[in-house]
This record gives structure tokens, sequence and C-alpha cells, in this order.
């Protein structure tokens, strides 16, 4: 069963060397419904134009219907052959975390509509060789693909599976509302620890969101936007991910544009940070500055960024080579920088930092996040708990968290650990303070 035409697709075009790939997701099954979420699993089939050996694709900033929903990399290092389907051993697993939703709507609709709505980004990474190395001059590739396109959707088994995956997610909606059960258990379970991250680590934390245009010598503008999570840590210092500071040099699609119109160019940038929990939307619904600090308004001070890291990628252009295009990568204390709030009468916050090193896993470790972003009347964020892996060289989540909680602490129960960058890539705090070398006002740092 087709779930979709192509997540990816041209990876090169006119010329011969550059190889083209195709991916298909297949056979979609709904595997589980518990009290985390619910899990399906698809195939994911591969085509390409030459002999190629896939690295890996990854998933970003997914949405089903609306709701976020998280896929698996695909890291099985494959040999594709031309023009035959590959297939990997391991089938691709979707899951969308109940945590991310208010009702269990969005999944009916998935089994009864037939149909599903997905957007987001994909990104194939993959080994070149022979002339596609000489002619590209790189030894792999990174494609980055939007996904936007509405497919069919069939539940295995016809008319007796669908029922049956109803009946599931009915009796998950029972749960969900019967006080007392495991599901309210899970989603309003308030600990010891739970109070104290509330208490600490709530007021540190920061909505920031970026506004620019894109503008040309004719007069032609674009308005653009970025929002991430962030969080003070110093008396007046807020440690922010540069894609909200400089989100144009993270986009493949605008440095593109950029590159191959030189008149295009970044104006009008300005940053709004508020405070948790502070009022978003006036009484019009317009986005209000009253409860938040503007760096157009000399409220806010941008310190001087660390220098860009980047990675080559490959832009599609259509009838005509790949472009490459250079992007600020997402992992990396670099990914980072720190705004300065510029107000006499802002009060130092407390947290406690934990460089010490860390376990080779963390059963539980807390985040925040900002799910209704600009558009909620409120920032108001939640708190998603979550496990980790730690190796000498990273640290990473064993749960994949979407875009509005990155920029989030990521803390321990002896402290911030580190910072969630993308979807389940941390950045060691202990990177972050020796890298830019932020202020310890007010800070307990535990080693």
């Amino acid at each position: 069963m087709l779930l979709g035409v192509a997540v990816f697709v041209s990876v090169g075009a006119a010329d011969s060397h550059t190889p083209t790939v195709r991916a298909a997701l297949e056979n979609v099954s709904l595997a589980s419904v518990n009290a985390d979420g619910v899990q399906l699993t698809v195939t994911l089939s591969l085509t390409s134009s030459q002999n190629l050996t896939l690295r890996e694709i990854i998933f970003d900033r997914l949405r089903v219907n609306g709701v976020p929903f998280y896929a698996t990399p695909i890291s099985d290092r494959l040999v594709l052959v031309p023009n035959q389907k590959i297939v990997p051993p391991n089938p691709l697993t979707l899951t969308v975390y109940l945590r991310d939703i208010e009702s269990l709507d969005p999944l009916r609709s998935l089994v009864t509509d037939e149909k599903v709505t997905i957007t987001g980004m994909a990104y194939a990474d993959f080994s070149l060789g022979g002339l596609a190395k000489l002619v590209l001059f790189a030894n792999h590739a990174r494609v980055p693909v939007r996904i936007d396109s509405t497919v069919d959707v069939q539940v295995p088994g016809g008319s007796v599976g669908r029922k049956a995956a109803l009946a599931i997610l009915d009796r998950a909606g029972a749960g969900w509302e019967q006080a007392g059960s495991r599901w309210q258990t899970a989603a309003r379970f308030f600990s010891q620890w739970r109070k104290q991250l509330w208490d600490q680590y709530a007021p540190a934390l920061v909505l920031a969101y970026a506004t620019y245009e894109l503008a040309d010598n004719s007069g032609k503008k674009s308005r653009l936007d970025a929002t991430a999570t962030g969080f003070r840590v110093g008396g007046k210092q807020v440690l922010v991910p540069k894609s909200v500071l400089e989100p144009w040099k993270f986009d493949p699609y605008i440095i593109g544009s950029m590159k191959q119109n030189p008149d295009l160019k970044v104006a009008g940038y300005d940053l709004w940070i508020w405070p948790a929990n502070a009022g978003l939307r006036d009484g019009s619904n317009q986005l209000s500055s009253t409860q938040a600090w503007r760096l157009s308004t000399q409220q806010l001070r941008l310190l001087p960024f660390t220098r860009d890291d980047t990675e080559t990628m490959l832009l599609p252009v259509e009838g005509k080579h790949p472009m490459k295009v250079s992007v600020h990568r997402r992992q990396g204390a670099s990914a980072l920088g720190i705004v300065e709030i510029i107000d006499p009468a802002v009060q130092p916050v407390t947290i406690t930092l934990d460089a010490s090193h860390c376990a080779s896993h963390f059963d539980s470790l807390a985040l925040f996040r900002f799910p209704g972003g600009v558009d909620a009347s409120e920032s108001r964020p939640d708190l998603v708990f979550v496990s980790a892996t730690c190796t000498p060289s990273k640290l990473e989540l064993d749960t994949r968290i979407d875009s509005s909680g990155w920029g989030s602490p990521v803390i321990s129960k002896n402290g911030v650990v580190g910072i969630l960058i993308d979807e389940n890539c941390v950045v060691p705090i202990a990177e972050a303070e020796q890298l830019l070398n932020f202020k310890s006002d007010g800070i307990v740092t535990g080693k």
C-alpha cells in the first residue's frame, strides 16, 4: 500500500553523473497504542538512477494532519542498484506522542478519512563515487527536501482492520477521559521533582521569536520568521539557538535563493523574547510586545557570535545541476548564541548547571517546550520527560522532540546537563560554557 509517491525527490537533475534517488513509504500498520502514544510501522522503499551507497535519511519537523510525529532515521547502510527498488531491512517507525495532542480526533481522522496530510523536511546523506565524486568535488552529499502532500491511507485488513483500529483508539480515549486511569496518571503526574522543575527552571525559560525580510533591488520583499525556546543562564544573559538569531543561515532554500539572486538581502531583522507565561496577544489577537523584550526597541543586545560551523548540501534545481550551498549545522555549541537583556529591572534567576561527566544512560531527563509558539495567547510551556544515551562525544535523547522544544535546557535531577539543539541532539552544558563563556551570575554549577 503506497502512502506517499515521493518523500524526497531529485538528488540530481540534468547531469548523468549526478544520482537521482526516490523514496516512498509503503505498508503502513498501526503497531501499538499505549500510555505514551500511537506507533505505526512503515516500509520504506528506495530507487536510484545509479549505483549508490545510502548513509542515512533523517526527518525533521514532521506533521501528520497538523500534529507532530516522529520518524526514526534510516541509518542502514544500503547499496542501491540502478532502477531497482530496495527495501531497508528495518521498517520506518512513526510515532505520535499523546503529549503533543489535546484529543484523539486527528488519529481517528487518519483511520476514518483514509487520507493523511504530511508536511516537514527530509534529509538524505549518501556516499559519492566515481565521476559523481569528481564532478561535485565531495565524498558525500546531503540533500534537503520539503515534504507537503496529502495522500491516501489504507488500514491493513480493510473494514475489519479499520474497525479494530478505531476500537483501539476508542479504548485509548476512554482511558484518557477516565479520572485515575493509567492514561490520566501519565498525563498529570506531578512528582516532587516536577514541582522543583516548575519552581526553579520555568522562571528562566523564554520564548524567542525572530522576524525578518528577504528584499531585492526592485523592492520585492518576503517576510519570514523563526521561533525557538531559550533560557536565562545569567543575570541578564539568555542562551538561545542561533537558528533564531540568524535563521537564514540554517535554511538551505533561503541560501540557495540568495546564491541565485545576489541582489537578495536580509533586511528588517527583529527579535522578541517573552518570559514563560507572558501574554503574547492583545485584545485584537495581534502579537503584543507589552510583556516582551525587543531588539528594535533597544531592550536586547546580541553578543558576538561564535564562528559558523557549516556543512555542504546539494539543493535540487529543476533542469539544472544541483546547487551546492553552505548551511550552518544545527549540532554543536556553535549553533548557540547569547542575547543580553538591557533592562535594569530584570531580576537574576538561579538555576543549577550539572557540568559533570554524564552517565552512560539517563533514565529520566526533563525539558520544556512552547507547543503553541507565538500562535498561542500566552507563552505557556509544558514539561516533557525523556530518557537519553550518553557517549564521550554526544548526548542523544531516546525520544525525538519537535522544534517547539529546541533550545530548551535538558535537566537531570542534579541540574542542567545540556541544551536541546534539534530533535534529539543535546549540546552538553560544559561544551556550551567553554565555547560561549557565558557569565555565571546567580548560577550554582554542579560538578
